[in-house]
Parts: structure tokens; sequence; C-alpha cells
């Protein structure tokens, strides 16, 4: 009797496969290669992310872990760069091995497939379409460094 409950419950259910972005789809940390394009950018990236490790350790109120992807912004204003610089560096991204197959066979399926990430929109979005998971369907970090920049 269980079994045929729990048969029937599971038939009801809606399903939702979401990802992470970079890891299980992208081995690309976008981020780290974006402030590259900054003169001594990886080096300021590893600084800022200790530094951000350090917030959290110190439990500052207000400050989120991860809080990196904020802290590079006066630095890529600073030298100029525009959201079409990070697509640039999105549209080189690699995917994992296997994952155009895996977003393919559980939309054959018919289960919807979705992305939340910290990543910057731009480089969310592009490697989502190379997957076939709509805009609509991402989660991410909005940068309007274009936007910014007039400021």
């Amino acid at each position: 009797m269980e079994s045929r409950l729990f048969g029937d419950v599971i038939a009801r259910m809606s399903y939702l496969v979401a990802f992470d972005l970079e890891g299980p789809l992208s081995p690309q940390d976008n981020a780290y290669e974006v402030i590259g394009r900054v003169p001594r950018g990886h080096e300021l990236f590893e600084r800022l992310s200790r530094y951000d490790d350090l917030l959290t350790l110190a439990g500052r109120e207000g400050y989120e872990p991860g809080d990196t992807l904020k802290l590079l912004v006066p630095f890529l204003l600073a030298n100029g760069l525009k959201e079409a610089h990070v697509r640039e560096v999105s549209a080189r991204a690699s995917l994992v091995p296997g994952a155009v197959e895996t977003v393919a066979a559980l939309h054959e399926r018919g289960l919807p497939v979705v992305v939340i990430s910290t990543s910057y929109c731009q480089h969310a979005h592009t490697v989502a379409a190379r997957l076939g998971i709509p805009a609509a369907r991402v989660a991410c970090t909005r940068l309007p460094l274009d936007a910014m920049g007039e400021s």
C-alpha cells in the first residue's frame, strides 16, 4: 500500500533541474578571466578574494560571502572595460564535457532546466544559450557596466 501511495505522489510531482554555472557547466571562472584584461588583474582578483574571506570571517554586517564580484566593479570601470569585454571572454569559455548532451537529454524528457549563478549575466546568458537554456531561465548577477561607465 505504501509503495503505491508513494508512486502516486511521485507521478504528481513537478520537477525542476537547477545547475550552478561555473563548475558543473563551464570550468571557467569568468570574473577571474575578465579582470585578467586589466594590468595585474589576476593578482588583484586573488587579493580581493582574500579580502572577501576576511570580511566574511569578521562577520561584517551587511556583507555577503562571495561579494568579490562587487569588489571588482570599480577596477573594471577604471580600466574602461565594457559589457562587450565580458561577453568576449565568455564566448571563449569551454563547456564541461557532456554538459550539452545532459541538458539536451533533460529537455527531451520535458524537465525544465534553470541556471542559478553569481556569474555576471553577460557570461551566464552566453553559456546558457550555448546549452539551449533561455535567458529567462537564468538567475545571475546584473552588471550594467556600460551604464555605470557613463555616470
